[in-house]
Order: structure tokens, then C-alpha cells, then sequence
């Protein structure tokens, strides 16, 4: 592992483009097909990517029952439901409040991790951090419309809680981290596409759609950048930097987002959604002050901007393999 140069910091910066992006493109697949098409087949082009990459390198699969077991969790609650989640509250939500909305994962996950981990529980800075990032929520949802329970909140919520299942499924994880790191991904988005699609062709019959190119082609892109090719850039970083390093993305996605829904889609962000993602912004800050060592332990564990990246974290010896 090397102290990161500028290449690095440009796959940074251009992995934080990606992921940003992502939001934009979930916005225009929903204004032509269905939630469940949408995600359903982002994870089929995502899954399909991930194994020409396991097959051209010759992964392993995950060994164990209990890795089996828990591919399928992250695959269930990191995956499926809020892929689906997402792709629903896009439907009220503009894409650049969703990046925003989103970037309360490492928040939500310190949360989570003090109560069902051992070696992850709350400081000072942690609390601080989860707190500003409530005020943020609540600045940008507005108290007016938590007070209604309805309308644009039903659709808020589902990407609040989209937020909670990333957050789940990165601790979840942690028993991935001795699991060959393309495989365990590649089995992850098949579970996922196999616990989706089934329910979008059934219910939703996409044949039935109005066939939509631009749509297409963003369902395609989401399979193919975000939930799938952005995993080998992130094995490069953690191989080269170390996974620590990718605590910048939580800073740099939701920001990338509201650009990028702007230029693209004409969104403009209100007063309030600037203010609440400087605030919530602040609140990562803060939740990684006086970490010490266990800053590492819990970057490593998933303050990723991505419910599978915690899967790459795999032992100096995977690295070694996997580095491109």
C-alpha cells in the first residue's frame, strides 16, 4: 500500500462521478418504466458485467455456509430493496435530493454499528456527527412535511430507508472480508437480480412498455458503471490506498449528485437542500473525529458510498490477487 497520488485521487474523484451520477440516470429510467424494471435491471446488467470480470480473472466463490448466507443478505437488504426503494422515491423526488438523502448511510451505519458490534460503539465525535445529520434530514425534508405524513414524505422515506439497508448490509459484510472479493460481489448481484426481476415480469410486464431508448440506455449504464464496473476501480483504490481512503466518496457523491442533476435534468436545488447537505456534510466530519485506530476498522467496515463495496475488503493476500 502507497500514500495516494494524484491517479488516485482522479479514480476518487471520477468513482464519486459515478456513484453521483447514478441518481440522475435512476430519474430518467423511472420516467419510462416501472421501479421494479429499473432496478431490476440495473442488477441484471450489474450481475452479468461482474461475471465476465469473475471468469476473465478466475475468481473463487465465497466458501462456507455462513458466506453463503451472508451474499444473500446483502444481496436482499444492500441490493434489492433499496434499489427498488430508490428507484420508487425518484419517482416524486428529484435526483439531487436523493443524493442528499443518501449521504446519511455512514451516519445511519455508526448508528447500527454501536448496537450490534463489538468493536464499533459511539464516541463523542460519532454522536455530534449523527446528530447534525438528523438536523440536516429534517432541514431538508422539512418539519412541515414530517408533521403531514403524506405526499412528497412517503417518497422521502423510501430512500431514508433505501439509506438504512445500505447501512445494514455493509455491517453484514464484515463476514466477507476473508471471501474472494469478485466472486462474493458477482453471487451478491445474482441473488439480488434473482430476487427482483421474477417480481417485475410478473407484475409489471415490461414487454407490455412503451419501448423508451433513452430509458434503456440508462438502466444499462446503471448496471454497467455504478453497481458494476465502479467495484474494480474501488479494488484498485483499496489495494493501492487502503480502504480508509474511500471515506472522501461520502463526501464527495451527494455533491456530485445535485451537480449533475442540475446540468443534466435542470434541477435546482432549493436553499434548504444546500444548507441540509453542508450539514450533513459536516456530521461525516464529525463522526470521524478522534477515531484512532478504530477510524480504520470502521471505514473498512462500510462508510462506503456502495451497500456491496464493504465485500471488497479482503485480506493482503487478496489484494495482492486482485490488484489490477
Amino acid at each position: 500500500m502507497t500514500r495516494p497520488g494524484i491517479r488516485e485521487y482522479g479514480l476518487l474523484l471520477l468513482l464519486a462521478m459515478i456513484w453521483g451520477s447514478s441518481f440522475t440516470f435512476i430519474k430518467i429510467g423511472v420516467h419510462a418504466y416501472s421501479p421494479l424494471v429499473v432496478a431490476g435491471g440495473r442488477l441484471t446488467f450489474a450481475a452479468l458485467v461482474l461475471w465476465c470480470f469473475a471468469l476473465i480473472r478466475k475468481s473463487d466463490m465465497p466458501r462456507g455456509r455462513r458466506a453463503w448466507i451472508s451474499t444473500f443478505m446483502v444481496a436482499l437488504v444492500g441490493n434489492a430493496i433499496p434499489f427498488f426503494l430508490i428507484s420508487y422515491g425518484e419517482i416524486r423526488v428529484d435526483a439531487g435530493l436523493a443524493a442528499i438523502l443518501m449521504s446519511t448511510v455512514p451516519l445511519t451505519t455508526v448508528v447500527l454499528a454501536h448496537f450490534f458490534t463489538h468493536d464499533e460503539k459511539l464516541t463523542l465525535g460519532k454522536v455530534i456527527g449523527v446528530i447534525m445529520g438528523t438536523i440536516g434530514v429534517i432541514v431538508l425534508v422539512g418539519p412541515e412535511t414530517l408533521s403531514g405524513l403524506g405526499g412528497e414524505f412517503l417518497f422521502q422515506l423510501a430512500i431514508l430507508v433505501a439509506a438504512v439497508g445500505y447501512a445494514i448490509s455493509s455491517l453484514v459484510a464484515r463476514n466477507l472480508r476473508d471471501q474472494p472479493r469478485i466472486g462474493s460481489t458477482a453471487v451478491i448481484l445474482s441473488f439480488a437480480a434473482l430476487m427482483l426481476m421474477p417480481f417485475a415480469l410478473i407484475i409489471d410486464r415490461p414487454w407490455t412498455m412503451e419501448w423508451d431508448l433513452g430509458a434503456a440506455i440508462s438502466i444499462m449504464y446503471l448496471g454497467m458503471f455504478p453497481t458494476g464496473i465502479a467495484m474494480f476501480m474501488i479494488l484498485h483504490l483499496i489495494a493501492v490506498a487502503g480502504a480508509s481512503f474511500l471515506v472522501f466518496n461520502n463526501y464527495l457523491v451527494p455533491a456530485v449528485g445535485v451537480l449533475i442533476s442540475f446540468i443534466v435534468l435542470g434541477e435546482v436545488p432549493q436553499p434548504n437542500a444546500l444548507l441540509a447537505l453542508v450539514i450533513i456534510l459536516c456530521g461525516i466530519a464529525a463522526s470521524q473525529l478522534r477515531f484512532g485506530r478504530t477510524a480504520k476498522q470502521t471505514g473498512d467496515a462500510g462508510v462506503k458510498g456502495d451497500p456491496i463495496a464493504p465485500v471488497l475488503d479482503s485480506p493482503d493476500r487478496e489484494k495482492s490477487k486482485s490488484n489490477p
